[in-house]
C-alpha cells in the first residue's frame, strides 16, 4: 500500500484514544473482547460441509469412516 494514497495520515493510537474519550474505556474494551470471541467462533474452512465446500470451489473432504471400516 502506498503511503501517499491518503493525503492525511491517521495513527491507530489516535483513533483508539478518540474512541476511548467518546465512549469510555470499558465499553471499547468490551466491544473488542466480543469481536475477538466472535472471530474464534466462526467456522473454519475445513469445518464446512461438502456441499458448501463445493459451492465455494474447495475440494470435498474424504468421507468419514463407516462402521465396517472401523471393524476391520
Amino acid at each position: 500500500m502506498d503511503s501517499n494514497f491518503h493525503p492525511e495520515t491517521i495513527r491507530l493510537q489516535d483513533l483508539i484514544d478518540e474512541l476511548v474519550t467518546e465512549y469510555g474505556g470499558l465499553r471499547v474494551a468490551r466491544v473488542l473482547l466480543a469481536n475477538m470471541i466472535a472471530r474464534l467462533r466462526r467456522p473454519r474452512a475445513d469445518a464446512l460441509s461438502n456441499h458448501l465446500r463445493r459451492d465455494i470451489g474447495l475440494p470435498p473432504h474424504d468421507p468419514p469412516p463407516g462402521f465396517r471400516d472401523l471393524m476391520m
